[in-house]
């Protein structure tokens, strides 16, 4: 369920004296996709920080501005982060990227597990590096958040383990006896979740390993096998619910 009303991410540069501009995609966008007209308001989000309400006086596909009638501290981020260490799927990563970030991941890391069938040609990384952040990007406007997850380059797991934040709970979804209820594992708030979500295949002995290294508590998604793609965006959503994230509903938004 999105918000009716269009979204955008700006730089504190577009805003000045009660007015803002948009250039380039987004206007674009708004121009020809969303056919905007002037009259109409629209949500502007700047540096991560303030929401504002912008009536628009003027759009073309190349520059749409307008005036600024209301402002706001931005909503849409959970004190939960939850970094979303994601096994590269053979296919419809674009699908999990565009998933996670309407979840309400943090980050979101790209990783190559032993079982990994996708071995991105280091040719084509930068591309789907840019594509999967303007998904992101355009997915997040989407779901009202304050401003997009952080797509990291691909790393292999236990480089994409060290780089997370000092102190970050690790949690691996597996399949086994031994693991717990992801509802269990859900620490207080404000905290750093490290979320690994392996291949179709699962995460091989070696995987395993280099989990229980960094102290990682498996947990699991219940009784049902979900594929890699949507096993993620699931897990984040359980992981914001027991963290309390769910519990109030957006913000109606200023007349």
């Amino acid at each position: 369920m999105h918000a009716a009303m269009p979204r955008f991410f700006v730089e504190p540069d577009q805003v000045a004296g009660g007015r803002a501009t948009l250039t380039g995609i987004d206007a674009s966008h708004l121009a020809r996709a969303l056919r905007a007209v002037v009259g109409e308001t629209i949500v502007i989000v700047e540096n991560r920080s303030v929401e504002h309400g912008l009536q628009l006086d003027e759009v073309t596909p190349s520059r749409v501005s307008g005036s600024i009638v209301w402002s706001r501290t931005v909503e849409g981020e959970p004190r939960l982060a939850v970094h979303v260490l994601q096994a590269v799927p053979a296919q419809a990563m674009d699908a999990t990227v565009e998933a996670l970030t309407e979840a309400g991941a943090a980050t979101i890391r790209p990783v190559l597990t032993h079982r990994s069938v996708s071995r991105p040609d280091p040719s084509r990384v930068v591309h789907r590096l840019e594509r999967w952040r303007a998904i992101a990007r355009e997915s997040a406007q989407l779901a009202g958040r304050a401003g997009p997850p952080d797509v990291h380059s691909i790393l292999p797991l236990r480089e994409a383990l060290s780089a997370l934040p000092e102190g970050t709970r690790i949690l691996a979804c597996v399949i086994g006896q031994d693991a717990v209820s992801i509802m269990r594992a859900v620490p207080e708030v404000p905290a750093d979740v490290g979320l690994v979500i392996g291949p179709e295949g699962g995460l091989d002995a070696a995987d395993l390993r280099t989990l229980a290294d960094t102290g990682a508590i498996n947990v699991h998604l219940g009784a049902r096998t979900l594929p890699s793609l949507l096993a993620g965006a699931v897990a984040t959503s359980l992981l914001l619910a027991g963290a309390g994230d769910l519990d109030t509903a957006a913000a109606p938004r200023p007349a």
